[in-house]
């Protein structure tokens, strides 16, 4: 792999709420679930802090993430985009990317924004793929973040995308973005540059969201309100920050995520085996929206 992965000692230093049985505990308990993929001392970090360290909610939701990875597979699947040419139409389409600078708190800050016409041409399942590849760079190479905010910068939202936002897709991805995934903490999502379509696109968002989730979905009218909330030294020059551009960020981001397919490949086999798993454990069958 060309990643450079974060020291393990490190996390541990910076977390004292992460206790190293624990995460040897959840190890060996993921060994011994036979329709489970193999996980190691990272992962396990992960999932405990996504967990609020709690062990048990922990095995619960290793279960719950691989058993949605392997329903999934246009979200998880074919992630390595120098393999798929196909797929990277995805960066004209959308900017979905995890900025350099965290916040004071330990925050990372994920910038979205749509570029026009061209997103029509893609899935949201494709879209949100980018997001999650891009997430789970940032935290492989920096480690866990405190909690990821949001900065989505809807002015170039196309028209015609928006009954593509389909609410059962929405649903599926606040779940699995807010209880589930391991490489994401959603503390904030700031919506701005108001758009004629931003009132129905925030309702969709509103609309499927968890309830937990609906008071960190705030639009502002203008970037200095905005700043308020997101340090200027972690966003971009294009809203009114001190990182470069966004244009120049992009590229940084495209070339990432080219650069790394091995690392993306070396996932795609960890999925949940059916034929393996204890009939006592029928998660599979309520998971909402998918199908077996």
């Amino acid at each position: 792999m060309a990643l450079n992965l974060v020291d393990i000692k490190t996390i541990y230093a910076e977390d004292p709420k992460l206790q190293e049985k624990d995460v040897k505990a959840l190890v060996k308990w993921v060994q011994n679930q036979p329709h489970l993929p193999k996980i190691g001392d990272f992962e396990a970090i992960l999932f405990l802090k996504k967990s609020d360290y709690r062990l048990v909610h922990a095995q619960a939701t290793v279960d719950t993430f691989f058993t949605l990875k392997t329903l999934w597979p246009d979200v998880f699947l074919e992630r390595n985009f120098a393999k798929t040419p196909q797929q990277q139409g995805v960066f004209d389409a959308m900017i979905m990317m995890v900025l350099p600078k965290r916040t004071p708190e330990g925050n990372a800050v994920i910038f979205m924004k749509p570029l026009g016409p061209n997103m029509i041409n893609h899935k949201v399942e494709t879209l949100y793929k980018s997001l999650y590849m891009a997430c789970m760079l940032d935290v492989y190479q920096k480690g866990p973040a405190n909690g990821h905010i949001i900065v989505y910068d809807i002015q170039h939202f196309p028209e015609c995308y928006v009954p593509k936002m389909q609410y059962g897709v929405f649903k599926k991805i606040f779940y699995y973005d807010y209880e589930i995934i391991p490489i994401m903490q959603i503390k904030a999502m700031h919506i701005y540059n108001r758009n004629p379509r931003m009132d129905e696109v925030i309702a969709v968002y509103q609309s499927a969201a968890l309830k937990s989730l609906l008071p960190l979905i705030i639009a502002h009218k203008s970037l200095d309100d905005l700043m308020k909330y997101v340090p200027k030294e972690c966003l971009p020059q294009d809203c009114g920050g001190l990182l470069e551009p966004v244009a120049v960020l992009q590229e940084k981001h495209k070339s990432e995520l080219l650069k790394n397919g091995a690392f993306f490949d070396s996932f795609d086999h960890l999925m949940v085996d059916e034929s393996k798993r204890p009939v006592d454990n029928m998660i599979a069958q309520c998971m909402f929206g998918f199908e077996k």
